[in-house]
């Protein structure tokens, strides 16, 4: 994987081109597959002999390959799905609670801060009670100056109060940024701790460092278990060892639900976690497919969502 390097204040036609490089990139991406597909039946049309086959097969890989790559362009610039996901809670003490989901933005240099305003607008008009950010939130730093306030962190308001943990990519340039920015704007993150909210629901969560760290996880989860405790965590794969410490709702991105091929097929066929909802036990996890992406501006075969959890008392 390449990483672009960008920062604020480039020239716009350097930021055209690294524009246009993600785009190559994911085109790239998408035309190797279906050329492999089709290298894949010319081999099979051995034990056929299908005349002239390989030429227009071919010629529909490549149309194949505009196509699809034009309708993953088309899909993240047209989709922001309002993911709705109910979740029963046995010993929740309120009828029911809101929590908005938000992960893997990755602002970056060449992010428009519109884009990120329009995301919170979305976000301020569902209501809800908690907001949480579960990392992969920002590859640059945006706390020089306040310029995430251009980004339209301030106006995400929550009764329940706004948490974020830390993703991979916030430690690509040092973590120091986000835990700044976030202080600045009253949001409380989560590092490797636990906290009981208007005694209702313990929210629990570590930072990116510790996802493999079985002591940094029972700590995280030292909670109260009179309360359901919600544990944010950037990688699903923590699920595996949570449950051994409480049953728990765990909130989590990072796969982003593939993207693209051929990040999708592996994750979707050879990973154990994808998208969706997955249960251990009384335990369930849901991993959000991404507020935004890394990368390529492409999606195919899934959306960019704003998750909405809703913990209704059981």
């Amino acid at each position: 994987v390449v990483q672009l390097t960008v920062r604020h204040g480039m020239p716009a036609f350097i930021s055209s081109i690294a524009s246009g490089a993600y785009i190559l990139m994911g085109c790239f991406a998408i035309t190797i597959c279906v050329f492999i597909l089709n290298d894949v039946l010319n081999l099979l049309n051995l034990l056929v002999r299908i005349k002239s086959f390989g030429f227009y097969s071919t010629i529909v890989a490549i149309a194949l390959s505009l196509i699809l790559s034009m309708a993953a362009f088309i899909n993240f610039a047209t989709f922001l799905n309002i993911k709705e996901v109910n979740i029963k809670v046995p010993n929740l003490p309120v009828p029911s609670l809101r929590v908005i989901e938000l992960a893997d933005l990755h602002i970056n240099a060449i992010t428009k801060p519109a884009d990120i305003n329009a995301i919170f607008d979305k976000v301020d008009g569902l209501k809800p009670d908690m907001i949480v950010f579960v990392g992969d939130i920002i590859d640059i730093d945006i706390n020089k100056n306040d310029e995430f306030l251009n980004y339209g962190f301030a106006k995400l308001h929550a009764p329940y109060g706004i948490f974020a943990v830390t993703g991979n990519h916030e430690y690509f340039l040092g973590a120091e940024p986000f835990y700044e920015m976030f202080g600045k704007l009253g949001v409380k993150v989560l590092d490797d701790e636990n906290v009981l909210v208007k005694n209702t629901i313990n929210v629990a969560g570590i930072n990116d460092k510790s996802w493999r760290n079985d002591k940094k996880i029972e700590q995280a989860l030292a909670v109260d278990k009179r309360y359901p405790t919600l544990f944010l965590s950037h990688r699903p794969e923590t699920f595996n060892f949570a449950g051994k410490y409480a049953d728990i709702i765990q909130l989590s991105g990072h796969t982003h639900a593939g993207q693209i091929p051929p990040v999708w097929i592996v994750r979707k066929f050879f990973m154990q976690y994808n998208y969706g909802i997955y249960k251990i036990g009384k335990s369930i996890l849901y991993i959000t497919s991404g507020t935004r992406l890394w990368g390529p501006p492409m999606r195919l075969f899934s959306t960019s969502e704003i998750a909405v959890i809703t913990l209704e008392r059981e």
